[in-house]
């Protein structure tokens, strides 16, 4: 699918982006010319985004809408939580997960981590740091998108998020940990 100028999407890597142009450039040397978009990230003052319009691995898509957060957080106790009692097998379902690049996907692998901190804490444990690690990346993808989507800051989209586990979600089966 083909963009256009002033498009918001979703770049796997730096999140909800907006093109600013669309250019036939030769970057890095490499010899051939490619039509690129050229992106900001909404969340990342100054920083520029290019990605080829074909040929590329990096994925784009559509910022989601409103709606499908609303349903996300409506819905939050319907999300299936990741159950695997290895923790390398979880991380790597945690990533697997992640790669199907929606939003209902970084909601699932949010959600099972933020319950699994939770709970070690309640327990007294520390917080594993491939779930902190896990958390940075797919909460700050999920929170920015869910932001955007809403009109609101990252830190309100997180608060809502995380509020919606808390509230609509039975704690008492103890995850992984």
């Amino acid at each position: 699918m083909e963009y256009q100028v002033g498009d918001y999407l979703v770049h796997e890597g730096s999140g909800v982006c907006q093109i600013e142009d669309i250019d036939d450039m030769e970057l890095m040397g490499k010899g051939s010319r490619k039509t690129y978009y050229c992106m900001s990230p909404v969340f990342k003052a100054g920083a520029k985004v290019f990605t080829p319009i074909s040929g590329s691995s990096v994925r784009l898509r559509p910022v989601a809408k409103q709606e499908t957060f609303t349903r996300i957080l409506e819905n939050i106790d319907n999300i299936e939580c990741i159950e695997e009692p290895n923790e390398r097998a979880l991380q790597e379902k945690f990533k697997e997960v992640m790669g199907e690049f929606t939003p209902e996907s970084l909601a699932q692998v949010v959600k099972t981590v933020l319950i699994r901190k939770w709970q070690r804490i309640a327990a007294g444990k520390k917080v594993m740091a491939l779930d902190e690690k896990t958390l940075s990346v797919a909460g700050r993808k999920l929170y920015e998108e869910m932001a955007f989507s809403m009109g609101k800051d990252i830190t309100f989209a997180q608060n809502l998020f995380e509020e919606a586990v808390k509230t609509h979600t039975s704690n008492t089966v103890l995850i992984g940990a």
